[in-house]
Protein backbone atom coordinates (compact mmCIF):
# COMPACT_ATOMS: atom_id res chain seq x y z
CA UNK A 1 0.00 0.00 0.00
CA UNK A 2 1.59 3.39 -1.15
CA UNK A 3 1.65 6.72 1.26
CA UNK A 4 -0.79 8.24 -0.31
CA UNK A 5 -3.59 5.41 -0.38
CA UNK A 6 -2.93 4.66 3.80
CA UNK A 7 -3.54 8.03 4.34
CA UNK A 8 -6.95 8.24 2.12
CA UNK A 9 -8.01 4.93 3.75
CA UNK A 10 -7.35 6.74 7.15
CA UNK A 11 -9.07 10.04 6.02
CA UNK A 12 -12.42 7.76 5.08
CA UNK A 13 -12.34 5.17 8.27
CA UNK A 14 -12.51 8.38 10.74
CA UNK A 15 -15.69 9.76 9.11
CA UNK A 16 -17.68 6.60 8.29
CA UNK A 17 -16.79 5.60 11.76
CA UNK A 18 -18.10 8.93 13.53
CA UNK A 19 -20.96 8.65 11.39
CA UNK A 20 -21.73 5.31 12.32
CA UNK A 21 -21.15 5.85 15.90
CA UNK A 22 -23.52 9.09 16.02
CA UNK A 23 -25.95 7.70 14.01
CA UNK A 24 -26.08 4.37 16.82
CA UNK A 25 -26.15 6.40 19.45
CA UNK A 26 -28.37 9.27 18.53
CA UNK A 27 -30.72 5.87 17.05
CA UNK A 28 -30.57 4.10 20.89
CA UNK A 29 -31.34 7.13 23.00
CA UNK A 30 -33.92 8.51 20.71
CA UNK A 31 -35.90 5.23 21.18
CA UNK A 32 -39.72 5.00 19.89
CA UNK A 33 -40.24 8.53 20.16
CA UNK A 34 -41.31 10.08 16.96
CA UNK A 35 -39.63 13.39 17.77
CA UNK A 36 -37.46 14.62 15.06
CA UNK A 37 -38.16 11.90 12.93
CA UNK A 38 -40.08 12.90 9.14
CA UNK A 39 -43.73 12.30 9.17
CA UNK A 40 -43.16 9.82 6.55
CA UNK A 41 -40.84 7.71 8.91
CA UNK A 42 -42.71 7.51 11.75
CA UNK A 43 -45.03 4.50 11.28
CA UNK A 44 -41.93 2.53 9.78
CA UNK A 45 -39.42 3.72 12.53
CA UNK A 46 -42.38 2.60 15.18
CA UNK A 47 -42.76 -1.05 13.44
CA UNK A 48 -38.94 -1.50 13.37
CA UNK A 49 -38.60 -0.79 17.15
CA UNK A 50 -41.23 -2.48 18.09
CA UNK A 51 -39.60 -5.88 16.57
CA UNK A 52 -36.42 -5.24 18.02
CA UNK A 53 -34.70 -4.64 15.01
CA UNK A 54 -33.88 -0.75 14.84
CA UNK A 55 -32.21 -1.58 18.07
CA UNK A 56 -29.86 -4.51 16.56
CA UNK A 57 -29.21 -1.59 13.45
CA UNK A 58 -28.26 0.95 15.69
CA UNK A 59 -26.16 -1.16 18.25
CA UNK A 60 -24.01 -2.42 15.16
CA UNK A 61 -23.37 0.73 13.82
CA UNK A 62 -22.47 1.65 17.77
CA UNK A 63 -19.99 -1.43 17.44
CA UNK A 64 -18.49 -0.99 13.85
CA UNK A 65 -18.30 2.52 14.32
CA UNK A 66 -15.86 2.15 17.50
CA UNK A 67 -13.99 -0.45 15.48
CA UNK A 68 -13.45 1.79 12.11
CA UNK A 69 -12.53 5.09 14.83
CA UNK A 70 -10.07 2.87 16.42
CA UNK A 71 -9.06 0.89 13.53
CA UNK A 72 -9.91 -2.76 15.79
CA UNK A 73 -10.27 -4.86 12.49
CA UNK A 74 -11.59 -2.46 9.88
CA UNK A 75 -12.69 -4.98 7.69
CA UNK A 76 -14.59 -6.85 9.78
CA UNK A 77 -16.42 -3.80 10.69
CA UNK A 78 -16.79 -2.67 7.29
CA UNK A 79 -18.65 -5.95 6.53
CA UNK A 80 -20.71 -5.43 9.55
CA UNK A 81 -21.94 -2.39 7.95
CA UNK A 82 -22.46 -3.62 4.59
CA UNK A 83 -25.87 -4.79 4.81
CA UNK A 84 -26.89 -1.03 7.05
CA UNK A 85 -25.94 0.92 4.16
CA UNK A 86 -27.61 -0.96 1.49
CA UNK A 87 -31.00 -0.63 4.18
CA UNK A 88 -29.98 2.94 4.42
CA UNK A 89 -29.68 3.75 0.66
CA UNK A 90 -33.44 1.90 0.03
CA UNK A 91 -35.11 3.43 2.70
CA UNK A 92 -34.13 6.61 1.74
CA UNK A 93 -34.77 6.56 -1.69
CA UNK A 94 -38.39 4.87 -0.84
CA UNK A 95 -39.39 6.99 2.10
CA UNK A 96 -37.19 9.86 1.99
CA UNK A 97 -36.04 10.86 -1.67
CA UNK A 98 -34.73 14.82 -0.50
CA UNK A 99 -32.14 12.70 2.24
CA UNK A 100 -30.85 10.06 -0.54
CA UNK A 101 -27.78 12.01 -1.19
CA UNK A 102 -26.53 10.93 2.70
CA UNK A 103 -27.22 7.41 1.82
CA UNK A 104 -25.16 7.51 -1.13
CA UNK A 105 -22.35 9.37 0.34
CA UNK A 106 -22.29 7.16 3.29
CA UNK A 107 -22.56 4.15 0.56
CA UNK A 108 -19.35 5.15 -1.34
CA UNK A 109 -17.13 5.75 1.47
CA UNK A 110 -18.47 2.34 2.71
CA UNK A 111 -17.95 0.70 -1.17
CA UNK A 112 -14.24 2.53 -0.83
CA UNK A 113 -13.12 1.48 2.24
CA UNK A 114 -14.14 -1.90 1.50
CA UNK A 115 -12.42 -2.14 -1.71
CA UNK A 116 -9.38 -0.68 -0.37
CA UNK A 117 -8.71 -1.97 3.26
CA UNK A 118 -8.13 -5.22 2.26
CA UNK A 119 -4.92 -3.97 1.33
CA UNK A 120 -3.07 -3.58 4.62
CA UNK A 121 -3.55 -7.01 5.55
CA UNK A 122 -3.12 -8.94 1.80
CA UNK A 123 0.28 -10.02 0.92
CA UNK A 124 1.73 -8.65 -2.42
CA UNK A 125 1.25 -10.86 -5.36
CA UNK A 126 3.57 -13.91 -6.33
CA UNK A 127 5.42 -13.37 -9.21
CA UNK A 128 6.36 -16.26 -12.01
CA UNK A 129 8.97 -15.98 -13.95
Amino acid sequence: MNFRNRYLIIAVRIPLGLIMLASGISGLLMGNSAKGVPAQMVTFTQVFWASGILQMVKVTEIVAGFMLLFSIFPALATLFLAPDVVGIVVVNSRLMPSFLWIGVAVFVLTAYLGNNIHGAATLPPCRIN
